[in-house]
C-alpha cells in the first residue's frame, strides 16, 4: 500500500471518528477541510454551501484562507463556475492549470490567493446537494486518478454525516424539551457514524486500486444507509427484514425477480440487527454476483428465515442457497 493511499484512508477514518462525535455543523466541516488537507498536502480547502435561494455558494468552512473569507465570501452556482458545474453534473471537475482554464470564469477569490489547479466535487444529499467539496493548490497539481477517486469518497461520507447531522437538529427541535428521545437519536447517529468508521477501516486496500476501494466501501455504505432508512420509517425501533431484502437485493432482481426468490415471516428485529441483516445481504448478493449463481443468466438464489424459538433467546435462522 503507497504511503499516499495509508494517508487517504487514515483521513476518511479519523473523519468518521471525528464525525459521530461532533455536534455542530461548522465545526465538522471545518475538520472535514483541515484532513483533506493533510491528506493530499494541498494548502487550501474550502467547503462551499449551496443556497438555491440565492443562487450561490456560501464558503461555509476552509483552511488557510485569508480573514474575513470563510462564513463571508460567496461564488455563483451557475454552469460556467468550476463549483456549480460540478454541481449541475454530478461529476468533479478537474483544473490542472487554471491560469489555461477557458471553460469556466475563474472566481477573483482564487486568483487572490494565487491558486494554480483545482479539484471540485459534488456533497451529495438525500434530497438536494448540501454544495462541494473544493481542493485549490498553489502549485500546479496533476490530480490522479487515485485522489480524485478518494475526494469523491470522502464527500460522500462527508454528506451522510451532514445529512444526519440536519435529521437530528430536525428531530431536536421538533421533540420540545423531550430530552430522552433528543439523547437516543444523538446515540443512534453515533451508532451509525462509527459503524461508517469501521466499514471504512474493515474495507481491505490490499491489491486495490483507489477506484475498487471507493466501489467496495460506497456499496456497503448504500446498503446500511438503506436499511438504516428502513429503520427509521418503522418508527427507529424496529425493522422487518422482507423489507431489507427487498430493497437491498432489489438490483439484482431488476430484470427478473425469480432470480432471487424471497420467503420468511414477518419479524421485528432492532435497529441494530436490522442494519447488520442488510450489510450482510449485500455482502451475499455481491459476492454472488462476483463469482457465484448471480454472475450467470442461469443461476438463482434462494433466500429464507425462520425464528427458532427453541434457542434462548429466540434466533432468527437465515438461509442462504445458490444452485447453477
Amino acid at each position: 500500500m503507497s504511503d499516499d493511499l495509508k494517508a487517504q484512508l487514515k483521513a476518511l477514518a479519523d473523519f468518521s471518528q471525528f464525525a459521530f462525535r461532533c455536534e455542530d455543523l461548522d465545526a465538522l466541516l471545518t475538520r472535514a477541510a483541515e484532513l483533506v488537507s493533510e491528506a493530499l498536502r494541498v494548502d487550501l480547502v474550502k467547503v462551499l454551501e449551496h443556497r438555491p435561494d440565492r443562487q450561490d455558494f456560501l464558503l461555509r468552512a476552509g483552511v488557510n484562507w485569508a480573514p474575513g473569507v470563510v462564513g463571508h465570501a460567496t461564488l455563483a452556482d451557475h454552469g460556467n463556475s468550476p463549483a456549480g458545474y460540478a454541481l449541475l453534473t454530478g461529476e468533479p471537475v478537474v483544473s490542472k492549470s487554471v491560469a489555461e482554464e477557458d471553460r469556466f470564469e475563474i472566481p477573483d477569490l482564487l486568483v487572490r490567493h494565487g491558486v494554480k489547479s483545482m479539484v471540485n466535487v459534488i456533497i451529495a444529499g438525500e434530497e438536494e446537494p448540501f454544495g462541494v467539496l473544493e481542493v485549490d493548490a498553489r502549485q500546479e497539481c496533476d490530480f490522479d486518478e487515485d485522489e480524485i477517486d478518494f475526494l469523491h469518497t470522502y464527500a460522500n461520507v462527508l454528506a451522510m454525516a451532514v445529512e444526519r447531522m440536519r435529521r437530528l437538529g430536525t428531530l431536536q427541535r421538533g421533540a420540545r424539551g423531550e430530552s430522552v428521545l433528543a439523547r437516543e437519536l444523538g446515540h443512534r447517529v453515533r451508532n451509525v457514524l462509527g459503524l461508517v468508521q469501521a466499514l471504512a477501516s474493515q474495507t481491505g486496500v490490499e491489491g486495490r486500486s483507489a477506484q475498487e476501494f471507493r466501489d467496495a466501501f460506497m456499496g456497503r455504505l448504500q446498503a446500511l444507509s438503506k436499511a438504516e432508512g428502513l429503520v427509521f420509517e418503522d418508527h427507529g425501533d424496529a425493522a422487518d427484514p422482507r423489507r431489507i431484502a427487498e430493497e437491498i437485493l432489489a438490483p439484482h432482481r431488476s430484470s427478473r425477480s425469480e432470480k432471487i426468490v424471497i420467503n420468511g415471516p414477518t419479524v421485528r428485529l432492532s435497529a441494530q440487527k436490522g442494519r447488520m441483516f442488510g450489510l450482510a445481504l449485500h455482502e451475499l448478493a455481491t459476492n454472488a454476483a462476483k463469482y457465484g449463481a448471480l454472475k450467470g443468466a442461469g443461476g438463482h438464489v434462494s433466500l429464507e428465515w425462520c425464528v427458532d424459538d427453541t434457542a434462548k433467546p429466540p434466533r432468527l435462522r437465515v438461509r442462504w442457497q445458490e444452485f447453477g
